[in-house]
């Protein structure tokens, strides 16, 4: 059982990383502005990913190249982690000279290319390859938090081609299928001691068939490691809609289903050469910890995209969007595996659903230079402190952005935006699984973004 949860727990937390902290940074254009007026600007060929009814306002076909690099510091404060009561609630142990908090410093790259154009006065045609999920982090064997998670690393790949019909002048609507493949490596370490006593329990074994054998509950000399990998591809869809009421007004909604993963893989187990011992005593199929294939399930979220482009003058455009995601699909992961030793796990999930709120503006400095600023609060889906995983930690955020667009000709042009983001410190209190020792801590965080974009206009 303490085996199965634990391995659970792996899935579980990554997946959570993947959804809790879905990738923004789809074009550089909308960073400049905090993603403001997001699916109503339609200003490039980025839109066949936001809101494919705004291909028609492009100014013929256009190829965009996209490139975001997220750079973030995060610091983790212990503040009493503990065991397991089952195993007398001890300050969990650490290797001399390791202390209990820990710093991590990442660089992700988040790539887009984009294609639009139309056909003819009524239909137009799009292209996105993006990276919506990614997350990366490795905590190292050794921190106080190991049991929970080490090295994370995920990634949603989504190939999504669309097609829009204008209906009139003011309206137009469009839609797409994406192809979206992901994969998932996760790896945390196992205490072999309390890992041992959950078996022997579970199988009527006395105590002693672990402790004659050196395997003691929180001694960190001698962990196991599990490692979990797993990829699958999934199709999905997305649908969106541009009003213009008016003149100098554009209203854009976009909605993007949720996608329900099952990443196949494999569950592999480094034990110690005290714990393979002791579970080679068991025939061999009920024998546990024993490397195997894994399926991990999870629903990763749909969207809702509400934005308004306002025209103040011929020089300021005034933008606001309202995003809604929802993370109260991501309600229950289950890891099956096909060692029948290891059943079924579920792990549940208290997760809600968020609102991003954002406003920016572009200001048209000359024909060749636009410059544009924004502003956005981000909503956290994560309740409280003991939903909080080391693998996805982060909390509410506020967004600071600034960017611009430059013209070199007709045919091309480049946008840059930058971002700094504001994240609560976040209290993490996770009891983890049956078995598994609560971490408690904090979280403090430093996040900024970079973008650039490239657009090549076929005219």
């Amino acid at each position: 059982m303490l085996l199965a949860a634990s391995a659970a727990a792996l899935a579980a937390s990554q997946s959570t990383m993947a959804a809790g902290f879905a990738v923004s940074a789809q074009s550089a254009y909308g960073m400049g502005n905090a993603y403001a007026g997001n699916s109503a600007v339609s200003s490039d060929p980025s839109t066949a990913f936001t809101n494919p009814a705004g291909i028609f306002e492009l100014t013929g076909p256009a190829f965009a190249v996209s490139a975001a690099l997220t750079i973030t510091q995060t610091q983790y404060t212990d503040q009493g982690s503990l065991t397991n009561p089952l195993f007398g609630a001890q300050p969990v142990g650490l290797e001399d000279g390791v202390g209990p908090n820990e710093n991590l410093d990442g660089v992700a790259p988040s790539p887009g290319i984009y294609y639009a154009r139309t056909l003819n006065d009524k239909w137009a045609v799009g292209f996105a390859f993006t990276v919506p999920f990614a997350t990366e982090s490795d905590y190292g064997d050794d921190w106080v938090g190991r049991y929970h998670a080490v090295e994370t690393s995920v990634r949603a790949f989504d190939v999504n081609p669309s097609v829009a019909y204008k209906i009139n002048d003011k309206v137009s609507i469009g839609g797409g299928i994406s192809v979206q493949f992901a994969n998932a490596l996760l790896t945390s370490r196992l205490d072999s001691g309390a890992t041992c006593l959950g078996i022997a329990d579970q199988a009527g074994l006395p105590v002693t068939s672990c402790t004659d054998n050196g395997l003691i509950f929180n001694d960190p000399d001698i962990d196991s490691d599990v490692e979990l990998d797993g990829s699958g591809t999934e199709v999905t869809f997305n649908i969106g809609a541009l009003f213009k009421p008016r003149e100098g007004t554009k209203i854009g909604v976009a909605y993007r289903h949720g996608t329900q993963h099952q990443l196949e893989g494999d569950a592999t187990f480094s034990n110690t050469p005290a714990l393979a011992g002791f579970v080679s005593a068991f025939p061999e199929a009920a024998r546990p910890l024993q490397n195997t294939g894994t399926t991990i399930s999870a629903d990763l979220p749909a969207t809702f995209d509400l934005s308004v482009a306002q025209k103040a003058n011929d020089k300021l455009e005034l933008l606001g969007t309202v995003k809604w995601t929802q993370w109260s699909s991501f309600d229950t992961l289950t890891s099956s595996f096909d060692n029948p030793a290891q059943p079924e796990s579920g792990i549940a999930f208290n997760w809600e659903d968020a609102v991003m709120v954002s406003a920016g503006m572009n200001y048209t400095m000359s024909n060749k230079l636009t410059l544009r600023a924004g502003v956005a609060f981000d909503q956290t889906p994560i309740p409280n402190p003991s939903s909080r995983s080391p693998r996805g930690p982060a909390n509410n955020r506020y967004w600071y952005s600034l960017g611009g667009s430059y013209n070199f000709n007709k045919r091309i042009s480049a946008h840059f935006g930058y971002s700094h983001v504001q994240i609560e410190d976040s209290a993490i209190d996770n009891p983890g699984n049956p078995g598994n020792p609560t971490l408690r801590g904090s979280y403090e965080f430093d996040a900024n973004l970079l973008a650039l974009q490239f657009n090549w206009t076929f005219i």
